[in-house]
């Protein structure tokens, strides 16, 4: 095997993580440590340039435990109060990436291009002599004396003082995802947890949503399994052939993802497509409508749902006629209608797996890791960040937020390491002893 020349840090995957984690051991270290990202795929980034449709969600300014997700969400705790999203701003702006906050607290850059985000990322590495190593995958970790050798698929060897593993989780495997990263840390004794998407679209019966197939609209969305409900959220949400997409949907989907891999009880989706109008004041609006001379059922919510996703809802509610005349509703016409708009119930049947995911829920198990420095408690020195831990976000920045907190925590912990590894030089005999040879 053909070895490279030695590195202070091998850093393992040229992803949010992976690339931020190299900028921050440049600049904690003064300059003074080399690091390598080594990249499996033909370039870096390719997943960060898909982020927010290709706006870069950056952060959230919201980020805390309570919107990350895994075995022990409390884990984030630390790296988030020691790089909180207010850092992440400073150390964009600082890098050419101006910021700017919209709705909910998300964090985008001003000019909303992800290509510009990676550009930047890319431009500082240079400017500091990181090296990218790309098209080859890391295929084993070794320890070797105060450091490592990582072995690559094409056959060569980098020898590396230091190794922070970034190689992101098996979500979105047409961007460069997929499962190999845990194994490089498993083969050295960690563990991890079970795998499945999240932040993606949900399948569902698809008898009438596909007649609604690129409807949006805002609506409430809560999943019930036997009748229980597991989460809900409002906002926009998307129909498609197979079901049901937007990001209210996709901020829900991991409890779907969580039921499909264990099929346990049946899952529903519920919507109410009018969430600011209460029951009275639909009931109302219906008596009128029905009222209308000259209206049709196929007419009968125009106006109050978008055209076709009214008349499905009709359809769904046991209304097929739609050229019936709407005088002849009744008012259990009118409460069996109300209830399908406000209360309609789509059995949901899993998700889009994780081609379709944005992220990865599962990974390594992060008691074998200390929260402050990202360090394995196995291997002393081995890192790891992002997305390969067990640890995801909710939908809105908070990944990303999490890639940047946990690569800062990690770089700071491996520049404290090396400078902490370097022998301080002996006295000399001199220093300890007079001219003449004795003690002083």
């Amino acid at each position: 095997m053909a070895q490279c020349l030695a590195a202070d840090c091998g850093i393992i995957g040229g992803g949010a993580a992976g690339l931020a984690a190299a900028a921050f051991l440049g600049r904690l270290s003064g300059g003074r440590r080399s690091a390598v990202v080594l990249e499996k795929g033909a370039r870096v980034g390719r997943k960060l340039l898909a982020t927010g449709n290709g706006t870069c969600n950056l952060s959230n300014r919201h980020a805390a435990a309570a919107h990350y997700h895994g075995d022990d969400p409390r884990f984030v705790s630390p790296a988030l109060a020691a790089f909180p999203p207010e850092e992440a701003v400073a150390f964009f702006t600082s890098i050419g990436v101006e910021c700017i906050q919209r709705e909910n607290g998300r964090i985008y850059p001003l000019c909303a291009q992800a290509g510009a985000v990676l550009d930047c990322l890319r431009l500082t590495l240079a400017a500091q002599g990181v090296r990218e190593e790309c098209g080859a995958a890391v295929t084993a970790i070794r320890p070797e004396g105060a450091g490592f050798l990582l072995e690559r698929e094409d056959g060569s060897v980098r020898r590396v003082r230091r190794v922070l593993v970034c190689t992101g989780g098996a979500a979105s495997p047409s961007l460069g995802g997929s499962a190999g990263g845990y194994g490089l840390l498993t083969a050295l004794g960690h563990t991890r947890t079970p795998l499945f998407p999240s932040i993606v679209q949900v399948k569902t019966d698809p008898s009438f949503v596909r007649a609604v197939k690129g409807v949006r609209t805002d609506a409430e969305v809560r999943f019930e399994r036997d009748g229980r409900v597991l989460a809900r959220e409002t906002g926009e949400v998307l129909f498609t052939e197979y079901g049901l997409s937007g990001p209210a949907v996709m901020q829900l989907s991991r409890c779907v993802a969580d039921w499909e891999r264990r099929r346990q009880g049946r899952l529903t989706a519920v919507l109410n497509l009018l969430p600011g109008m209460d029951g009275g004041t639909l009931a109302a609006s219906l008596r009128r409508r029905a009222a209308l001379p000259g209206r049709t059922m196929g007419d009968l919510l125009t106006g109050l749902l978008q055209k076709r996703l009214g008349q499905t809802v009709l359809r769904a509610a046991g209304y097929i006629d739609l050229g019936a005349p709407s005088s002849s509703l009744g008012e259990e016409d009118l409460r069996r209608i109300a209830a399908g708009i406000a209360c309609w119930r789509i059995e949901v049947r899993g998700t889009q797996g994780m081609g379709g995911a944005q992220v990865t829920a599962g990974g390594l198990c992060v008691g074998e890791f200390d929260p402050r420095t990202m360090e394995s408690r196995l291997v002393p020195g081995l890192y790891a960040a992002g997305e390969v831990l067990d640890v995801d976000g909710d939908c809105g920045g908070y990944n990303l937020q999490w890639a940047w907190a946990s690569a800062h925590a990690a770089a700071a912990a491996v520049v404290r390491s090396l400078a902490e590894a370097v022998p301080r030089p002996p006295h000399s005999r001199a220093g300890a002893e007079g001219k003449d040879g004795k003690r002083r």
